[in-house]
């Protein structure tokens, strides 16, 4: 596993999972000094992200993150990110770099068939998530980038991707167990799912508040659960638990 200067590339498939929900409900799990940004009158966006990366300077590993909202800090708007599990394929090697995936508890369960994905994502031996996707018939290609926020301490920290990818528009069922962390935020009225094959994405060096920009390695740790309002899987900072590997097949 390689971990160059910054920028890092990426490679592989991710799914995007696009919800509407109350804006006064989600200032519940936004920390200030972030703030929730509203798409319409009282209502913001909310997602799911899984992504399995097939090349990059990370090698081989899945990923799966939650937002609760779309936010806004100082001039910038982006995703609020309270915390992302990653797994490696060699299912000993932690994780580490961008993400601070050093925390990583999550083994993730992929099945793929014609034109559809299945994930499992399981914490603590315990279902997380499980997401079942069905991708469209037309693909059209998309370049864009996202924002993402998230807080250490006092700190904020954001970080910008880069996406270059064929997206097509899926459908999908979402199962959340009542005993998962995601069950709090209550996603209930699905906005849109998107497929991105063939995905190159460019993960730009994380920023402070003080706009200091991190270097080598530097944005370890950044998604600790560290000062979040909402415990992972029970998982205290730091947390070294060693992980597994399913290859999609």
């Amino acid at each position: 596993m390689t971990r160059g200067i910054p920028p890092w590339n990426l490679g592989g498939f991710c799914m995007m999972i696009f919800y509407l929900v109350s804006s006064k409900r989600m200032d519940e799990f936004v920390p200030a000094p972030l703030e929730v940004a509203e798409v319409l009158p009282g209502v913001t966006l909310g997602g799911l992200y899984a992504a399995f990366y097939e090349t990059g300077d990370f090698g081989a590993l899945s990923e799966f993150s939650v937002s609760p909202a779309l936010v806004r800090y100082k001039h910038k708007r982006g995703f609020y990110i309270p915390y992302s599990l990653a797994q490696a394929e060699d299912g000993v090697t932690q994780p580490k770099g961008a993400w601070g995936m050093k925390k990583g508890c999550a083994r993730f369960r992929w099945e793929k068939g014609p034109s559809r994905w299945v994930l499992h994502v399981v914490c603590d031996g315990k279902e997380i998530a499980e997401i079942g996707l069905r991708t469209g018939a037309v693909a059209f290609p998309m370049r864009i980038g996202f924002s993402f926020f998230h807080l250490r301490g006092s700190g904020v920290f954001s970080y910008h991707a880069d996406y270059t990818s064929k997206v097509r528009i899926a459908s999908s069922t979402v199962r959340i167990p009542d005993d998962s962390p995601l069950a709090l935020y209550r996603f209930r009225r699905k906005l849109i799912t998107t497929a991105w094959e063939s995905t190159k994405i460019v993960l730009h060096a994380p920023e402070s508040d003080k706009n200091i920009v991190f270097s080598q390695g530097a944005s370890e740790g950044i998604f600790q659960v560290g000062e979040d309002r909402i415990p992972l899987c029970g998982l205290k900072k730091g947390a070294e638990d060693r992980i597994s590997w399913n290859r999609p097949s």
